[in-house]
């Protein structure tokens, strides 16, 4: 009987991990944790400010996705943009049971993220970064502006309607406006995107 070679954990899909993180699989979340934790520390060291903090969510997030708590379903989209609107979601809720504001990580402090000694995967990480700078410096400054206040403060269409005197349709729109546009310049430029 012929036995089918076993692929080596770092040469799978993401989906293929995922089916070996269900058999309990250490080195599955290993491999999961060196392509996304960089990814997740960004998103987390953006939204809150402070890298303890931001370490703290990176641990809990791989943690939950170790233990079953966490599930994706590939209907809904790709598993990294799961994983980052689970690190995002988890900052927010930090934010908001600590009633304070989100700080926005300077650039400095984004810059050491990851360390030169890191992984290669993660140089692709700060290029992902910068491409997506680049095009949100290239929206107006009223979609611009929208789109920072979700995503890297935290704060619903609602919440952003009350704070800019905005009506909620307007910002629902320059919003969803932004965004398309910001996915087509990824995509234009080969970056982040479809």
């Amino acid at each position: 009987m012929t036995r089918t070679p076993v692929r080596p954990v770092a040469a799978c899909t993401d989906g293929e991990l995922l089916r070996r993180l269900e058999a309990r699989e250490s080195d599955a979340l290993e491999t999961l944790y060196g392509r996304y934790s960089a990814y997740v520390m960004g998103i987390s060291l953006r939204i809150l400010g402070s890298r303890e903090e931001a370490e703290e969510v990176v641990q809990d997030v791989f943690w939950q996705l170790w233990r079953s708590t966490l599930v994706y379903d590939p209907a809904r989209g790709r598993f990294s943009t799961w994983l980052f609107s689970v690190a995002r979601n988890r900052c927010i809720d930090r934010l908001r049971a600590s009633s304070r504001t989100p700080l926005r990580a300077d650039d400095a402090e984004l810059a050491r993220l990851p360390s030169a000694d890191d992984q290669e995967g993660e140089a692709v990480l700060l290029e992902r970064q910068k491409e997506v700078r680049a095009q949100l410096e290239l929206l107006p400054d009223d979609q611009r502006k929208l789109i920072e206040l979700a995503f890297f403060r935290g704060l619903s269409h609602g919440e952003i309607a009350s704070a800019t005197g905005e009506a909620l349709g307007t910002v629902k729109s320059r919003i969803r406006r932004g965004l398309l546009r910001l996915k087509q310049g990824l995509e234009l430029a080969g970056g982040i995107g479809g």
